[in-house]
């Protein structure tokens, strides 16, 4: 869709008239809408269910205890968020939480029923890990889940971890239908069928066990297996060793190294190829993550992605990453799900009939670590939907019923805001915990932890990041006051010039006096999303005001306007306002649906 942003110089509207911006009183700059900004703010979004499984509202900031590597928190920041209308299986605590009334926040309706979207769902596959019996059986399911939706204004996308096929929001069913029909798992499956078969073969998990662990049951199994496969018998072997750093051109020398050196040097040529593939493939699956949250960041409404895979390793150096993936799905307000697609299945010690076996003395052995990797494969999965909010289903064949609950989202999630204490800006890990000291019976579902910043937050970034976070949503905040306005005019081309006027009561702005003037800066951000929450274009407006007593008492009497303007084809849009003042630091935001003929 074609849309762009008419830079036109900014008029302030002063009652009836138009005043320049550029005056000793008022200034500005425009700019594009872009958010980039960190904080030390650490979100912890925590679902509470009971016994039974049912979800637990009403609960109060008090009834939380929030510990940073076993020190007790503050929690300064608390907010209830109800993404689903409670049914009869939402309980509600009982506790007198009156004097520690929460921030809530519902789960914005559609602001019309049959037009702009208010829930998108991502379904990620991760062809580069699962089986292709595994991706079959999902996509199948995924096929019947979305053909069995009653919402109308739902947005579903399918992507790829390989990125080879992908096909964005949209409620074309067809479209969809196409894509999954495209999933295969190509070179992935050929290149893990590969690594398990050669000499020795060679997982990612026993890869990072060997080079970055040195561990030694993984060490003896694969020399064990190298000895097998390579049919090692004679005392000393003449083989060619390249010196590292190799010498450029490359030189060859030959020399006599017995069987186990031999093995030894097999068996770290095999690790490193098998973790460097296996490397590439989790950048590749994290890569595949964050394009989808940057996109989903900008979706008004529910936001889910569902992951479908067969589970990949994160090794010890990227858990940064991956908790990096779990910030940025919460400040994108991004519940994850997770499926894991082999369902239930029966670990068969030393491999299944496909997998060469020549070492029949460590298939003990192989076995313990095949269970391990397994674990530590499924961690991804676990933490990013426990971090978020999500579902993570596991051990169960119903792929349908897997789908439909890891494409859900909670009934209602607690996020718990808090600044650490005595924080050092070291980039270390911390551990969390969250308890509910005096409710009993219950079952949290919270993040494990985070990594420290190593640099301080800007609170200028922070106020960025507030306004992103109140943009790409679709919350209706009042605390600032300020009123959203639309208008167009139709063109000659068919296209529309539309007109986005936010009205701000500046009587009531919390100025700072300085040498006689009233100081105070709003930033007023605008944009628009098309039919299928696709953001489409917007711009941000920074004025700054330095007004005389009299300007603001006699001619800002009727308010005081910003306006944007857009040129935009025919068709359903919504504009979303988000305005902030910096001596108040209050918001105001508001929607507004718009449809040009």
């Amino acid at each position: 869709m074609r849309s762009r942003f008419i830079a036109a110089p900014l008029m302030l509207l002063f009652g009836a008239s138009y005043l320049c911006a550029q005056t000793a009183e008022v200034t500005s700059k425009e700019a594009p809408v872009t958010f980039k900004s960190t904080s030390n703010l650490v979100m912890v979004p925590v679902v509470v269910r009971d016994a039974k499984g049912h979800a637990v509202s009403n609960l109060g900031r008090d009834d939380f205890q929030l510990s940073d590597n076993g020190k007790l928190q503050v929690i300064s920041k608390f907010t209830v968020e109800t993404l689903v209308k409670p049914t009869d299986s939402t309980t509600a605590h009982t506790k007198d939480t009156k004097d520690t009334k929460p921030t809530t926040s519902e789960s914005p309706a559609p602001l019309e029923s049959d037009g702009i979207p208010d829930r998108f769902t991502a379904y990620l596959f991760d062809d580069l890990h699962m089986g292709a019996s595994d991706l079959v059986y999902t996509r199948d399911a995924a096929r019947r889940q979305i053909d069995a939706s009653p919402h109308t204004s739902d947005r579903v996308a399918i992507y790829t971890t390989s990125g080879r096929q992908m096909q964005d929001f949209t409620n074309d069913s067809e479209k969809l239908h196409a894509i999954l029909g495209a999933l295969n798992v190509g070179q992935a499956t050929a290149s893990k069928t590969m690594q398990q078969n050669s000499c020795p073969p060679m997982t990612h998990y026993m890869a990072d066990q060997i080079i970055n662990r040195n561990d030694q049951t993984a060490w003896i199994v694969a020399m064990q297996d190298v000895i097998a496969c390579a049919n090692l018998q004679a005392e000393t072997y003449p083989t060619c060793i390249v010196p590292q750093p190799p010498s450029y051109p490359p030189t060859c020398q030959s020399v006599d190294l017995s069987k186990t050196d031999l093995a030894q040097h097999q068996v770290r040529i095999a690790a490193q190829m098998a973790l460097d593939a296996g490397d590439r493939d989790t950048e590749w699956a994290f890569d595949a993550f964050r394009t989808v949250i940057r996109k989903m960041a900008s979706m008004p409404g529910q936001r889910s992605i569902v992951l479908v895979s067969s589970g990949f390793l994160v090794p010890s150096d990227r858990l940064e990453e991956e908790t990096a993936l779990i910030e940025r799905a919460i400040k994108a307000g991004v519940v994850i799900g997770a499926l894991d697609a082999r369902g239930l299945y029966t670990q068969i010690p030393g491999g299944d009939a496909s997998t060469k076996t020549e070492n029949i003395s460590g298939v003990s052995s192989k076995a313990s670590l095949e269970r391990a990797a397994r674990l530590e494969e499924t961690n991804i999965m676990s933490e990013l939907a426990a971090g978020t909010g999500g579902v993570f289903f596991k051990g169960n064949n119903d792929m349908d019923e897997g789908l439909a609950r890891t494409a859900a989202v909670p009934e209602v999630l607690y996020i718990l805001g808090f600044t650490p204490s005595s924080l050092k800006l070291d980039g270390t890990y911390h551990n969390l915990k969250v308890t509910l000291p005096v409710v009993k019976g219950m079952n949290l579902q919270v993040r494990k932890g985070y990594f420290a910043a190593k640099y301080s937050a800007d609170p200028t970034q922070q106020a960025k990041q507030q306004m992103e976070e109140t943009f790409f949503s679709r919350d209706e905040i009042h605390d600032l006051p300020a009123a959203l306005q639309t208008r167009y005019f139709k063109l000659s081309n068919g296209d529309a010039d539309l007109s986005a006027i936010t009205t701000v009561d500046a009587k009531k702005l919390s100025f700072r006096k300085e040498n006689g003037r009233n100081l105070d800066d709003l930033t007023v951000d605008t944009g628009l999303f098309d039919s299928d929450g696709n953001f489409v274009n917007g711009v941000e407006k920074t004025i700054t005001l330095k007004l005389l007593d009299e300007t603001l008492e006699k001619r800002l009497a009727s308010g005081m306007g910003v306006k944007s303007d857009f040129t935009v084809h025919p068709g359903r849009y919504v504009v979303r306002m988000v305005v902030r003042d910096t001596e108040g630091q209050l918001m105001a935001a508001q929607s507004s649906l718009v449809e040009i003929p």
